[in-house]
């Protein structure tokens, strides 16, 4: 169940002013989860999405934001008529959009475990946050003034273990406990970003609720020092649970390889809303104490599963081959996820088809079905890379292996035609 929430309720009343043709304008979006089965593949977000995120992220962290105070647990409802409840109240619009987004994701145990995680971390502030997992590729969580924790399915694929996923749930709290959207919000009006921050709160005329998240990206792009901050709130929480503090800086050290690879003229797997550097890993590891070394490893593996083959045909299906090549590398060397890795690493040199490509894709295609626990398209995949390698009866006995292997693939009658 999503967690509900009492501090909008200011914002609330001001959502029902304004909207006087609504029962309940203004409510929390209903947190029943109703299992459907995978949700669609993530739909290209449009070219005004990106160029409005990088218009915005760019003019925003021109300038510091002011201090604020930080929020205290249960705190009083805002005052209606404050720019603060304005915010919440956009923010809440915003969620009520995305709770009905063919872009969550909506399988009920990875949301029931994300939940209960996110419960742990932010402590007292609990009652307070909803969480939401986005289906998009890229490394990225935000959490918005209004209680909303929006999680990309991205950044799971790149977590390892619990103890990652706590710190940047922690790292996202900090930024709410912190009211650092409240202080950017702040910052953008008293500039002469004034009608950007307009369009903000408008939502910039974006279609859908994964385009609407570009118009609000001036909210997350955060200083240096609230970034700083909120790392630091996140390692404090990860010490207070007893998890391995050494497992942030591994994180980011990860992160970093991937974004040194990035090809400028694409949209990195990271996200500028979380910004890797050198600077940001070194931290982090020096900041490490290494008192426990609790990680949670198979619980969190157990929680993304079912939805982790998904993500990774996301992944190189950005086509940004560069960083995921870094990625895939990192993965296949994992114990948990070696042969399925393996397959998706390979149909990524099948896909790119530069030279040698096809070569690289045959060899570790083989290499994962040698590994004994190859997902069935292995042996399909296989199969194509022989074929335009001018093996054709070794090609059309992969073939067989897969059909045998999958006895009701959905291609079964085109491979049929091709033996």
């Amino acid at each position: 169940m999503l967690f509900g929430g009492r501090r909008a309720c200011g914002a609330a009343l001001a959502v029902k002013a304004s909207v006087a043709n609504s029962g309940r304008a203004g409510a929390r979006p209903s947190s029943d989860l109703r299992a459907y089965g995978c949700s669609p593949a993530p739909r290209p977000l449009p070219r005004s999405f990106f160029s409005l995120l990088l218009a915005t992220l760019l003019l925003a962290a021109c300038a510091s934001a002011p201090r604020v105070e930080p929020l205290k647990p249960a705190a009083a409802p805002v005052d209606s008529a404050s720019d603060e409840a304005g915010l919440i109240m956009q923010m809440d619009r915003y969620e009520a959009e995305l709770a009905h987004s063919p872009a969550v994701v909506r399988d009920p145990a990875l949301n029931r475990y994300l939940k209960t995680l996110t419960c742990e971390v932010a402590g007292d502030y609990c009652p307070e946050i909803r969480v939401y997992l986005i289906r998009q590729p890229y490394f990225n969580a935000q959490m918005a003034p209004n209680g909303l924790l929006i999680i990309w399915t991205g950044l799971l694929l790149r977590v390892e273990d619990e103890a990652q996923l706590a710190a940047v749930i922690g790292h996202e709290v900090g930024h709410y406990v912190e009211r650092h959207s409240l202080a950017r919000w702040r910052k953008l009006k008293s500039t002469s970003n004034l009608a950007l921050a307009l369009q903000v709160l408008g939502g910039g005329g974006l279609i859908g609720a994964a385009a609407s998240l570009g118009a609000y990206s001036g909210l997350f792009a955060f200083s240096r020092d609230q970034e700083r901050e909120a790392d630091d709130y996140g390692l404090k929480r990860l010490r207070e649970l007893g998890y391995d503090d050494r497992r942030v800086g591994a994180l980011w050290a990860e992160v970093w390889e991937e974004e040194r690879m990035r090809d400028r003229e694409l949209l990195s797997s990271i996200l500028a809303t979380h910004p890797a550097s050198a600077e940001r890993r070194n931290r982090l590891t020096e900041a490490a104490q290494g008192h426990s070394e609790r990680r949670d490893s198979e619980r969190y593996w157990a929680a993304i599963e079912p939805q982790r083959a998904l993500w990774l045909e996301d992944e190189i299906g950005r086509r940004h081959y560069s960083q995921s090549q870094v990625l895939m590398a990192r993965l296949r060397a994992l114990p948990q996820a070696s042969a399925e890795s393996a397959y998706f690493t390979a149909e990524m040199y099948r896909r790119r088809g530069q030279a040698g490509d096809l070569e690289r894709a045959r060899d570790i295609y083989q290499q994962a079905i040698a590994a004994g626990d190859a997902p069935a398209s292995s042996w399909r995949g296989l199969g194509l890379v022989l074929r335009q390698l001018d093996q054709p009866d070794a090609a059309r006995a992969a073939w067989r292996e897969y059909l045998k292997r999958a006895p009701d693939a959905e291609d079964r009658a085109m491979i049929e035609s091709w033996l």
